[in-house]
């Protein structure tokens, strides 16, 4: 077996902090589903770089939902892949 290089492309998560269903819904609204230009630092040569990306995959997962309070969820993650 041999392994082939075809493309290299750039997977960005967005990472939060525990958050509630009003902030969950915002960071939500930021990201359109359709393809965005995105800025950001490239640790490997040090540089800021601009990519095409398209909105990946999430996980969202709940730690409670308490009466009074509302739902709070675990840190939440949100990819983006470039084209």
């Amino acid at each position: 077996m041999r392994l082939s290089y075809i493309a290299t492309k750039y997977k960005i998560i967005l990472k939060t902090t525990p958050i509630l269903q009003t902030q969950l819904t915002e960071f939500y609204s930021h990201i359109p589903m359709r393809a965005i230009s995105v800025r950001f630092f490239n640790p490997f040569t040090g540089q800021w770089q601009t990519a095409q990306c398209y909105r990946g995959d999430r996980k969202v997962s709940m730690l409670g939902d308490w009466n009074g309070f509302g739902k709070l969820y675990d840190e939440v993650e949100q990819s983006l892949i470039e084209l």
